[in-house]
């Protein structure tokens, strides 16, 4: 699994949050870009080994999503609700060593735990959030529809409550 805790720290450290300055980072951290918009004079999709980066939104409200780790669902499989239930326990297996992970990192000392819901609304299969100064950093396992992999993924987006669109969900 590939350690994205420098990035994060870099990211969440960021004054200004936006979709160039998150492909700075990932850039001088060696990411390889990926163009899949046009429309945009920065990568969006990037890739480091065997893991992906998405960058959504281009500033004030952005969001960077680490894939760390993610399993396909073979539909093929005698009998795959059992199967995706061992991919879940799977996942949720390494999601502690990644929390660690991000704890013992460069954000680590700046990680704050807090009791809000920080999810945005996102159906996590588990996960642990945090505040960093106005970002929230967040690790958890998701799968977001039946074609999609079961993923291990570290989140970054801007913390405020204006980095939202009307819908309430992320640009």
């Amino acid at each position: 699994m590939v350690d994205v805790s420098a990035e994060v720290g870099q990211l969440a450290g960021l004054d200004e949050f936006t979709g160039p300055t998150a492909a700075a980072v990932l850039d001088a951290a060696g990411w390889t870009g990926e163009r899949r918009n046009p429309a945009k004079e920065w990568a969006t999709t990037w890739r480091r080994a065997d893991a992906h980066a998405w960058i959504q939104g281009e500033g004030p409200s952005v969001q960077v999503e680490f894939t760390v780790w993610y399993r396909d669902v073979d539909e093929e499989w005698p009998d795959p609700d059992t199967y995706i239930d061992e991919l879940y326990d799977a996942a949720s297996a390494e999601l502690p060593g990644l929390v660690a992970q991000l704890e013992a990192g460069v954000p680590g000392g700046r990680l704050q735990s807090v009791d809000e819901d920080l999810t945005d609304g996102a159906d996590y299969i588990d996960h642990t959030a945090w505040r960093i100064s106005d970002k929230v950093v967040l690790a958890g396992v998701k799968h977001d529809d039946t074609d999609s992999p079961v993923q291990l993924v570290v989140v970054v987006r801007d913390g405020s409550a204006d980095a939202q669109d009307d819908g309430g969900e992320w640009l």
